[in-house]
């Protein structure tokens, strides 16, 4: 069976979610708004951010589609086309998660506050790729973020939007994780590969120096990351890690907060890393040879060396796997097949590892020929995914946008 190639929203698309919000809200067209949040892909900088490491990132040409109007309900109502029903969240009452689809938009109400004076609100979402390993938390939740910032008539920067859905996720949802994400969005810029340092907030925006093409390859395994036990657990071995570091080069540690590996040098590392155990030498090699993959890659884009940075993506991964021990075998199968392919100068898992999708680096014209390999690759597995795969090929695209 030929792997499905799944094409962006098109103009039709946009038309169709608009019919069935208008619909849904009993709402006129001239009340209806857009707006387009990227997913993003992250070809270097794994596992970083929550130790403020730097990442380096793209958005894709694929994202989550918003239509949102007012309503006088002093209500928010909200239907996605991945979920049955329509969903009310009362502003007021938004405490606590309820452990469904809108608790991303229940943080962002906690956190930016809903005057009890405003109208309601009726949104509808459409975006196919949840749960794979492409951010679509930080997506979906910047969405309403820019969203409620326009409705509430707030002035609320991408930076403090950023912040805000980096909040939800730590103390809304409970997912340690870092403020990658959210700036690969943020910050995007078409055809350049944005790095973020996660610690001093600096964002360089790096021109390709080549024509380029990811390809996206869904392995048909999806999960959310509020379920992935793994994840914190990760974040916990790398503060772990972080300190054994510290106390190895004699420095005090108070009982209470924790050192990240990014307060530390590589130098420092290679200094005391055999008085590590083997765990926590691990966990933080992986952020050190990561930090300097970064460097490299952005040099090579650059440059267009394409061929060394495809590279640098797979050592990405295999370190990730290795190191950082994350990545199922589907995942880590998957990138491993698509590194052998003609037209392919490198592979990894995206995301936490625990579900979802590879992304490579491809020569746009090989596009053909591996979207036929895949075809065979999946048919010809043991056990086949709960879920059919599918592929798409992005460049990198802007960030957040009216379209």
């Amino acid at each position: 069976m030929a792997l499905k190639l799944l094409m962006p929203q098109k103009e039709t698309d946009w038309a169709q979610l608009e019919q069935a919000h208008r619909s849904a809200f009993d709402t006129l067209h001239d009340r209806c708004r857009r707006w387009f949040v990227p997913y993003r892909l992250r070809p270097l900088g794994a596992h970083l951010d929550h130790q403020l490491g730097k990442v380096a990132s793209i958005a894709s040409d694929f994202g989550i589609a918003f239509i949102y109007s007012p309503n006088a309900t002093q209500v928010i109502r909200i239907r996605s086309e991945g979920f049955e029903g329509i969903l009310k969240v009362f502003p007021q009452s938004v405490d606590e998660p309820h452990g469904d689809w809108g608790d991303y938009l229940r943080g962002a109400l906690k956190y930016i506050g809903y005057p009890e004076t405003a109208d309601g609100l009726d949104i509808s979402i459409s975006g196919i790729l949840g749960e794979v390993g492409l951010s679509s938390s930080a997506a979906v939740t910047l969405g309403y973020l820019s969203i409620l910032n326009s409705h509430l008539g707030l002035t609320m920067t991408i930076e403090e939007q950023m912040a805000c859905a980096q909040r939800v996720e730590n103390e809304f949802l409970g997912v340690q994780s870092g403020i990658g994400d959210q700036s690969a969005i943020g910050y995007a810029k078409q055809k350049s590969l944005i790095e973020y340092d996660c610690r001093t907030a600096e964002v360089k925006q790096h021109r390709a120096g080549a024509d380029f093409q990811f390809l996206v390859v869904y392995s048909g395994y999806r999960q959310a990351l509020t379920e992935d036990r793994k994840f914190n657990d990760r974040v916990s071995e790398c503060l772990s890690a972080a300190r054994d570091l510290a106390i190895a080069l004699g420095q005090s540690v108070a009982p209470q907060g924790s050192p990240v590996l990014g307060d530390f040098s590589a130098a420092a590392f290679d200094q005391v890393q055999a008085k590590l155990s083997d765990l926590s030498r691990r966990r933080a090699r992986h952020f050190y040879e990561e930090m300097a993959r970064i460097d490299e890659g952005c040099q090579a884009w650059q440059a267009g060396h394409l061929a060394r940075f495809g590279q640098l993506i797979t050592e990405s991964g295999i370190s990730s796997e290795k190191n950082y021990e994350t990545g199922t075998e589907a995942l880590v199968s998957l990138s491993a097949f698509l590194v052998t392919l003609s037209g392919v100068f490198g592979a990894r898992f995206s995301g936490a590892g625990s579900r979802g999708c590879v992304l490579a680096l491809i020569d746009p014209g090989a596009l053909s020929g591996l979207l036929s390999a895949l075809s065979v690759y999946f048919d010809t597995l043991e056990t086949s995914p709960p879920e059919s795969p599918w592929a798409f090929v992005t460049g990198s695209g802007p960030g957040a946008r009216m379209p």
